[in-house]
């Protein structure tokens, strides 16, 4: 009997490259002229097509911004959803995975988050409501993570939302200071935040002082922002 070969995964065709390259010049003009100060024309200009040939793709930007909006938040709240309802997860490696998970997901799409970050009031409804509800989902996660692991002495005794808040937080900055070329890879990156995040809930039942651990973590939190200020004001271009 002849062995039957694997069907072949699909190209990426000339549409989806030219549907991606429109995408992309789109996130770079939204972050630096703003959603409202960027036109159809501006868009066709950077990607080097006429304004017809870009209408093939999307008949607006708005259209643009729901593309680039959709995929990021929905992605991230079914992520989160996979992991707070897995009971058989400790506590902290529950939020270990929901760290790492959202903030990978960040890093690989960072110039799309931060069009989100700073254009979500932009969006045209309902996709407005949505990106809105699927970010609501995200920290509802975090927080039951967090909730339960305080109920189950893992995690010292905080307000569960303001440290969901403030991880998520220090997920979302990957967006503006991330250097795919750089010398810390992106897994790297999402390793660290996670292990950052779980040393400032830790409940110090290890033998180490809560107050001790909490120190530790926020030093190591101020050292890391130090360094991504370092790296962006590195960026910069001198003055002449």
């Amino acid at each position: 009997m002849s062995k039957v070969s694997p069907p072949a995964k699909a190209r990426p065709t000339r549409n989806d490259s030219q549907r991606q390259a429109i995408l992309d010049a789109a996130s770079l003009l939204f972050i630096e002229k703003g959603f409202a100060g960027t036109n159809i024309n501006d868009i066709a200009d950077a990607v080097g097509v006429t304004r017809t040939a870009l209408y093939y793709y999307f008949a607006s930007k708005e259209l643009i911004l729901i593309a680039l909006t959709d995929e990021v938040t929905e992605k991230a709240s079914q992520l989160a959803q996979t992991v707070s309802r897995r009971g058989d997860l400790p506590p902290d490696e529950a939020l270990r995975q929901l760290i790492e998970q959202h903030a990978g997901l960040i890093l690989s799409h960072p110039l799309q988050f931060r069009v989100v970050e700073r254009s979500e009031s932009s969006l045209p409804e309902p996709h407005r409501s949505a990106a809105e509800a699927a970010r609501r989902t995200v920290l509802d996660h975090f927080v039951r993570v967090v909730a339960r692991g305080m109920e189950e002495g893992v995690f010292r005794a905080t307000h569960a939302r303001v440290a969901a808040f403030s991880i998520i937080g220090m997920c979302n900055w990957c967006a503006w200071w991330f250097d795919p070329d750089g010398d810390v890879s992106a897994e790297e990156i999402a390793a660290e935040i996670a292990e950052l995040g779980l040393r400032a809930v830790a409940s110090g039942q290890d033998g180490r002082d809560p107050a001790a651990t909490l120190d530790s973590a926020l030093a190591q939190m101020r050292t890391a922002l130090d360094a991504m200020e370092g790296h962006l004001k590195g960026r910069r271009p001198k003055k002449g």
